[in-house]
Order: C-alpha cells, then sequence, then structure tokens
C-alpha cells in the first residue's frame, strides 16, 4: 500500500484553478524525501511498501477579496505637482524678499514704539513741572514779551550782548513770574547733572557756594558802608549845628532821632 501526499498536493491546486480562485498558494514543507518502510506480512505474498511522507507545515492560500467574475473597482489616480526648476527659484527668491521685509517692518516697528514711550515720558515730565498753583496764561506772556523786549534792545549792540541778552532775560522773566515751576526744573536739571556729569555738577556746585559767600560778602560790606557814611553825615551834621546854630537835622530828616537822643540824655 502506498499513500503519496504529492498528488494530494496537486489536486488540490488543480481544484482551485479550476474553481477560479486566483491567489497564492504557498506550501511549506521540511523535505521532499520519501521514507519506505517495511510492513510484516503473515502471507507469503510479496511484502507490501508503504511510504511515509512527512506532513507540510504550513499550507497558506491568499485569495482576493473578490472573484474574477466581479468587475474590477478602476484604480484612482493621484496626479503629484512637480515644480519646475524655475518655480523653485522664485519661490526662494519670493520666502527671502518676505523675510527681509518681516524683519525690517519689524525694526521699523520696534524704533516707533522706542519714540512713542520717549514722547510719554517727556509728556509725563512735562507736566509733572507745573505747579497747580501758578496761573501759566499771563506769566507765560510776560516771560516771551520780556524775551522779545531783550531782543529788540540787543539787535543794534555787539554779538555776544544780542546772543545773550534775550535768554538770559527769557530766564530771569521766568524765575520771576513762575518761581516754583523753574524750581522744580532746576531740581530736575541737577537730577540730571549728578546721574550723567556728577564732576560738573561738583563744580558748579562749588562756584554756587562760593559766588553766594561774594554776593553775602558785598552785602555786609555795602551795609557796613552805608552805616559809616551815615555816622559821617550824622557828625558833620551835628558839628554845623553846634558851630551855626542852624537845625540841619530837621531839614536832612533827623531831627526826630536828635530829640530821642536828646531825651535820653535829659533822662539820663
Amino acid at each position: 500500500m502506498m499513500l503519496r501526499m504529492r498528488a494530494l498536493r496537486a489536486s488540490r491546486t488543480a481544484y482551485l484553478a479550476a474553481t477560479g480562485a486566483a491567489g497564492a498558494v504557498l506550501v511549506e514543507s521540511n523535505t521532499d524525501s520519501e521514507r519506505t518502510l517495511d510492513v510484516p506480512t503473515t502471507s507469503e505474498s510479496k511484502p507490501t511498501e508503504v511510504h511515509d511522507v512527512e506532513q507540510p507545515r504550513v499550507l497558506a492560500i491568499s485569495l482576493p477579496d473578490k472573484l474574477s467574475i466581479y468587475p474590477k473597482a478602476t484604480p484612482e489616480l493621484v496626479l503629484l505637482d512637480t515644480p519646475s526648476p524655475l518655480e523653485l527659484q522664485i519661490g526662494n527668491v519670493r520666502r527671502e524678499l518676505c523675510g527681509y521685509y518681516t524683519g525690517a517692518r519689524t525694526h521699523v516697528q520696534g524704533i516707533v514704539d522706542r519714540w512713542i514711550h520717549i514722547e510719554n515720558m517727556v509728556e509725563t515730565r512735562i507736566k509733572s513741572f507745573r505747579d497747580p498753583t501758578e496761573p501759566l496764561n499771563p506769566a507765560l506772556l510776560f516771560t516771551g514779551i520780556s524775551a522779545l523786549t531783550a531782543s529788540i534792545f540787543a539787535r543794534s549792540r555787539s554779538l555776544p550782548t544780542r546772543f545773550l541778552l534775550p535768554p538770559l532775560s527769557f530766564l530771569g522773566a521766568f524765575i520771576y513770574f513762575l518761581p516754583r515751576t523753574a524750581s522744580r526744573i532746576g531740581s530736575y536739571a541737577e537730577e540730571l547733572e549728578d546721574r550723567y556729569i556728577p564732576k560738573l555738577g561738583e563744580v558748579r556746585r562749588t562756584g554756587v557756594a562760593h559766588g553766594a559767600m561774594a554776593v553775602e560778602r558785598l552785602r555786609e560790606s555795602a551795609k557796613e558802608g552805608k552805616e559809616t557814611l551815615e555816622k559821617g553825615a550824622r557828625s558833620v551834621v551835628d558839628a554845623v549845628e553846634d558851630t551855626t546854630g542852624l537845625k540841619l537835622g530837621d531839614v536832612f530828616g533827623d531831627g526826630s532821632d536828635r530829640d530821642q537822643h536828646s531825651g535820653k540824655d535829659s533822662k539820663a
């Protein structure tokens, strides 16, 4: 008795092909060799040969979704847009130009933002200078008139006079008509001076201190000179009155002082 598995596999494949099943048949086996086994028998006939074939490990059949009798679906066409080298170059140039434009616009916007910030700071600072108790309308008008008058008077003078007199007149009128506002502006100027040029601030303060001391000395000297002059004039008047008997003190308005001095002497 002989068993052959190859015939069985061939018959199965022929059956699938006959039925119209289009697919792939994969058969994996260990070996294609056949082994012959001797089977003992009791009769005197010829010994029966049995061929033992190993079974395949895997029998995989891959069938399509539909049989061949059904119409096949039309495959979908996908169009791929392949740009030309010119289009690629134009795209690169356009992207570079857009990048440059964006950078320039960002830079300009940053400058505008900084300028607006500076304007806001200046406006806030100018508003902080104004003193609510001082009216600006007549004071600024008088200050401008003073500077204009000084420029008119100095137009026929020398160049330094024409250059220095109008601003000095403006500053003097501004300090006179708006003293508190001028004081606030001066404090802010000193703050800027100490922040950026401290050495110049020290020199200026030293000069101002020496100038104030010199002015004070001049005032004291003028006061002492006035007192000395008054004493000398009084002594001359007294000598003339004693010599001539005239009442010169009454003429010069010094009679009340003499009466007071005479009353004090009589009481003593």
